[in-house]
């Protein structure tokens, strides 16, 4: 069992008296809606919102979004190792022991420090600030995706309640048709056919208009998944419109190789293996150390000295030669895929720029020359049908054709704003 639950709160400039009434109804809405919960029915929220209102909650309640940013700060956090000097090491030494460690000729106390070679350090933090960019940018594009989801899904309901809306008014005509092609047939001045035609013709609109509700329902069940509110009734506040727009191709492809998240991810891959390479390299470079003691000699103290140490890779054509060849073939990897993706979004921007402007054509021819048409049709057909001038085929396909038009309108809108909305995935921002 399902309730639906619209909750108007009054205005809070109350008179004394009104404020008596609302402190009173107060407790009995918390009555009433404890009483369905215990009923063990679920409350739908109604609400009436536009597509950017949707977007916008869309974006702050997704899970998806949320686990990005925190490996943003999970990336940055791993930062602040990439300048990891070892631990200093404290040592004692006895040098010349006879017997026990307090008969000795010798002792030194000090302090050990290890250093890599210092480029290391900054080509570390550099490779490391490539993988806190590329986390920035997973996050955008989960960001653009959601919005993209959330649009389409928006444009369908948006879609679905005009189709239901005609098909609505196509089903009152032809009821009206059945009651016209009823009478006549009672007065015996039309066919069983007809009446037969008009009955068949008023089922399939009502089977149609089951069908389209159920999209509804469909769409609005996606919306309420991708804003991580459930049982939200969405109510939209926008229409299926056509808003003009005049794009560059060439404009398009410019802010997509600049913008798009895919091909920024594969750059920050690439700039992050090519930092690689170059400190697997600075790796052959001799490590230091440096040590710092205080001596005593016999009864004699007070004697400090110093050691320099430096590191050789001798041994480099191992391991380290191994870590140089693996970093070049990762970074030709990354260069290979950001070519390919650039090849991808070449094609992508190509392909949906010629889906714009076709329906952008379908879009303007309907809405300017095939519906103004079909409403004189419409009128025309109705009047003469009632008036005995055409007969009930010529009506039935002047319907049919109306009906058509009108379905063709609305989807050709819905699918120049689909694209709209891809070219805004593939080109990383809003297209205004």
């Amino acid at each position: 069992m399902a309730f639906s639950i619209n909750i108007q709160i009054p205005n809070m400039n109350l008179n004394k008296q009104n404020k008596l009434m609302y402190n009173y109804n107060i407790p009995r809405l918390i009555i009433f809606t404890s009483i369905l919960l215990l009923l063990g029915g679920r409350s739908t929220f109604a609400q009436r919102m536009t597509m950017d209102e949707a977007v916008r909650i869309a974006v702050d309640n997704n899970n998806a979004i949320r686990l990005a940013k925190i490996n943003i700060y999970k990336e940055e956090a791993v930062k602040l190792r990439s300048f990891n000097v070892p631990r200093p090491e404290l040592f004692i030494e006895f040098e010349g022991v006879k017997g026990s460690l307090k008969n000795y000729e010798s002792r030194k106390i000090g302090v050990l420090q290890e250093l890599e070679f210092p480029s290391n350090y900054f080509l570390r933090a550099d490779m490391q600030e490539t993988q806190v960019n590329t986390a920035k940018e997973e996050l955008n594009k989960i960001v653009q995706h959601t919005k993209y989801e959330v649009k389409n899904a928006y444009l369908s309901l948006l879609l679905n309640i005009e189709l239901l809306q005609a098909a609505e008014e196509n089903l009152k005509i032809f009821s009206d048709f059945l009651f016209v092609a009823q009478k006549k047939y009672d007065a015996g001045s039309t066919g069983n056919l007809e009446l037969l035609g008009a009955r068949v013709n008023k089922i399939k609109y009502e089977n149609e208009i089951k069908n389209i509700r159920s999209e509804i329902t469909r769409a609005r069940s996606e919306i309420s998944r991708l804003m991580n509110i459930p049982d939200l009734n969405i109510e939209p506040a926008d229409r299926l419109e056509f808003p003009e727009m005049r794009l560059d191709k060439a404009e398009l492809l410019k802010k997509a190789l600049s913008e798009n998240p895919d091909l920024k991810i594969n750059k920050f891959r690439k700039e992050k293996f090519s930092n690689k390479l170059s400190l697997t390299r600075s790796e052959l470079l001799p490590n230091f150390s440096f040590r710092y003691y205080t001596q005593k000699i016999g009864d004699d103290a007070g004697f400090w000295g110093m050691e320099l140490g430096v590191g050789l890779p001798l041994w480099f054509w191992w391991e380290q030669t191994g870590n140089i060849k693996e970093a070049g073939y990762e970074l030709d990897i990354a260069a290979g895929e950001e070519q390919s993706t650039i090849r991808d979004l070449e094609n992508d921007i190509n392909r949906t720029y010629e889906e714009f402007q076709n329906s952008s054509r379908q879009a303007d021819f309907f809405r300017l020359e095939a519906m103004p048409e079909a409403d004189e049709i419409l009128r025309q057909s109705k009047t003469s049908y009632e008036e005995g001038a055409i007969d009930y085929v010529e009506y039935l396909q002047a319907l049919q054709i109306i009906y058509d038009t009108r379905t063709q309108y609305l989807n050709s809108l819905f699918i120049y704003n689909s694209v709209i909305t891809e070219l805004e995935k593939l080109t990383g921002g809003d297209i205004k």
